[in-house]
C-alpha cells in the first residue's frame, strides 16, 4: 500500500483579514514653494552671519584668554563653518534644487552638525554653549516638514552632541555637568521642533483655506461676470466720483456707443442724461426718474439706481431696462393669448360649419330639391368653404412663429403654384403669366410663401379685368444683393 498523505489546508490563510487599513504616513512636502524658499533663505542668512561672527571673534580676539583649548583648530573650524554657511546661502538661491525638501533639510543640518562639532571639540569646555546655534535650523525643519520626521532631526542632533560630550568627558576635557547641560539643550531641541511643527501645520491649513477661498471667490466673480454679461438689461458700476468702473455689453447696445465706451470714463461721457439722473438721485433717493429716449438708438430706457457699499468704497449700480423689449414681450404674451382664443373660436365655428356642409350634401344626394334650389345649395357649399378657408388662414396666422426657412428655386415654385391656383380658382389659361429668372433663389418658409402668393393671386383675379395676362408675376434680384424682389 502506498502511503498517501493528504495536505491539510492552512487554516491561518483562510481566516478573514481584519478590516484595518494599513498605516500610511502623511506624504512629505517635496516641492519648494515661495514661502519655503523664503524660510530657507532666512535660515541660510542666519548660518552665514553666525559663521562670520565666529570667524571674526576667532581672528580678532585672544582665544587663549577665552580658555579656548586649541586656538588654531578653532580658527580653522570657524573658517570652514563660514565657508559652509556662505555656500549654503548661495545654494538655496537657486531656482531649481537638485534635492527634495526633506533631503535638503537633512543635508543642511548634517553640515551644521559637522562644523559645529569641530568648533565645540576644538574650543574645549567654553565652546559647549555653541550648541544653541542649532535652534533656528531645527525650528525650520519642524515648520517646513510638518511631520513627525522632523523629530528625527532633533534626535540626531542630540545624539551627536551627547556622543561628542561623552568622548570629551572620557578625555577629561569637560566636567560632568556639561553632559547635563547638553541633555537640557537636547530636550529644548525636541520642544522647539514640536512647537514649530504645530505652528507649521496650522499655517499650512490656513494657507490651504485661503487658497480655496481665493479659488471660490475667483469662480464666483467669473460666474457673476457671465451672468451680468448675459443679462438683457444694461448694468453700469459708478463710483462716488461719477467714474464708470465697469459695464456689460448691453450698455453699448442700448446707448449706441460701440467702440467708444470703456471703464474709467466719466458717466457724463457715457450719457449726459444718465449723469443728470445719477446726480439727482444722489440728492434725493426717493425721486422718481422718468424713462428717457436715446437719440442714437431710438430706444426708450427706464433707469433704476441701487446703492452698493458704504463710505469711500461705495458706489452705484445703474440698471437700464429697454421698455421696447418689455412692451414686445407683453405683446407676445397678448398674441399668444389671442392665438389660444382664436383656436378655441375656430373649433367652435368649424363644428356647426361641418353640420351645414353635411346637411347640404344630404339634400343634394336626396334629389328632392327643385332645380332652382340647386343654385342655393351651391351658394351654401361655396360660402361654407370660404368660411372654412378663412378660419384656416387665421389659424395659420397664429402659427407664423413656427417657420422652417429653406432654399427655394423661385421660378419652379411659382410655376407649380400658379398652375394649382389656376385650377382651383377657375382662372383661364393665360390669365396669369410669370417672368422670373431661372437662377433666382429665395430663403423662405414654403407654407407661408404658398399662402401669401395664393391670397395675392386670388385677390388680384377678383378685382382685375379678367383678361389674358391680367395677373403678372415678376421676380428680380434686390438692390442690396442678398434680397429678392417679387412683384405681382
Amino acid at each position: 500500500m502506498r502511503d498517501r498523505r493528504v495536505r491539510q489546508p492552512d487554516m491561518s490563510a483562510m481566516q478573514p483579514r481584519p478590516a484595518v487599513p494599513p498605516f500610511e504616513p502623511p506624504p512629505l512636502p517635496s516641492l519648494i514653494t515661495d514661502s519655503t524658499r523664503r524660510i530657507l533663505w532666512i535660515v541660510s542668512l542666519y548660518r552665514a552671519v553666525c559663521g562670520a561672527l565666529l570667524l571674526g571673534a576667532a581672528l580678532f580676539l585672544d582665544l587663549r584668554a577665552l580658555s579656548i583649548g586649541a586656538p588654531n583648530a578653532f580658527i580653522t573650524a570657524a573658517g570652514l563653518y563660514f565657508l559652509y554657511g556662505l555656500s549654503a546661502f548661495l545654494w538655496v538661491q537657486r531656482d531649481s534644487q537638485l534635492l527634495p525638501l526633506p533631503a535638503l533639510l537633512l543635508v543642511l543640518l548634517g553640515g551644521d552638525l559637522c562644523f559645529l562639532a569641530l568648533l565645540i571639540y576644538s574650543g574645549g569646555s567654553v565652546a559647549g554653549q555653541l550648541s544653541i546655534l542649532l535652534f533656528p535650523q531645527l525650528a525650520a525643519s519642524g515648520w517646513l516638514m510638518r511631520t513627525q520626521v522632523a523629530f528625527f532631526h532633533a534626535a540626531l542632533t542630540s545624539v551627536v552632541l551627547l556622543s561628542l560630550d561623552g568622548w570629551r568627558l572620557l578625555q577629561g576635557a569637560i566636567p560632568g555637568t556639561q553632559m547635563f547641560q547638553t541633555g537640557l539643550v537636547g530636550f529644548g531641541y525636541f520642544a522647539t521642533v514640536g512647537i514649530a511643527l504645530a505652528l507649521g501645520r496650522y499655517t499650512k491649513a490656513s494657507e490651504d483655506l485661503a487658497l480655496q477661498r481665493g479659488i471660490d471667490v475667483a469662480n464666483l466673480e467669473q460666474v457673476n461676470r457671465l451672468i451680468i454679461q448675459d443679462m438683457q438689461d444694461g448694468v453700469l458700476v459708478v463710483d462716488l466720483n461719477g467714474v464708470v468702473r465697469g459695464h456689460n455689453a448691453q450698455v453699448t447696445r442700448l446707448l449706441g456707443g460701440f467702440g467708444r465706451m470703456r471703464g474709467g470714463m466719466r458717466l457724463s461721457e457715457f450719457s449726459s442724461t444718465l449723469h443728470d439722473y445719477w446726480r439727482r438721485w444722489q440728492e434725493d433717493f426717493s425721486e422718481a426718474l422718468p424713462p428717457f429716449k436715446v437719440e442714437a438708438t431710438q430706444r426708450l430706457l427706464r433707469v433704476r439706481l441701487v446703492r452698493i457699499g458704504a463710505g469711500l468704497n461705495g458706489g452705484t449700480l445703474i440698471y437700464l431696462e429697454d421698455l421696447g423689449r418689455a412692451q414686445g414681450e407683453a405683446q407676445q404674451m397678448k398674441l399668444a393669448a389671442m392665438g389660444r382664443l382664436t383656436a378655441s373660436i375656430a373649433h367652435e365655428v368649424r363644428n356647426p360649419l361641418s353640420a351645414i356642409n353635411q346637411a347640404a350634401q344630404l339634400l343634394e344626394e336626396d334629389g328632392s330639391v327643385a332645380p332652382e334650389g340647386q343654385r342655393l345649395l351651391t351658394m351654401i357649399r361655396n360660402n361654407a368653404k370660404r368660411i372654412d378657408r378663412i378660419v384656416g388662414e387665421v389659424l395659420q396666422l397664429n402659427r407664423r412663429d413656427r417657420q422652417q426657412p429653406e432654399v427655394i428655386p423661385l421660378v419652379e415654385f411659382m410655376g407649380l403654384l400658379v398652375e394649382e391656383i389656376v385650377q382651383a380658382e377657375g382662372i383661364p389659361t393665360g390669365g396669369a403669366v410669370m417672368n422670373i429668372p431661372d437662377d433666382l433663389l429665395v430663403i423662405f418658409d414654403r407654407g407661408h410663401l404658398n399662402q401669401i402668393t395664393w391670397n395675392l393671386v386670388r385677390n388680384a383675379w377678383q378685382h382685375c379685368q379678367k383678361k389674358q395676362g391680367s395677373i403678372r408675376i415678376q421676380g428680380r434680384p434686390g438692390y442690396m444683393g442678398d434680397a429678392v424682389i417679387c412683384e405681382l
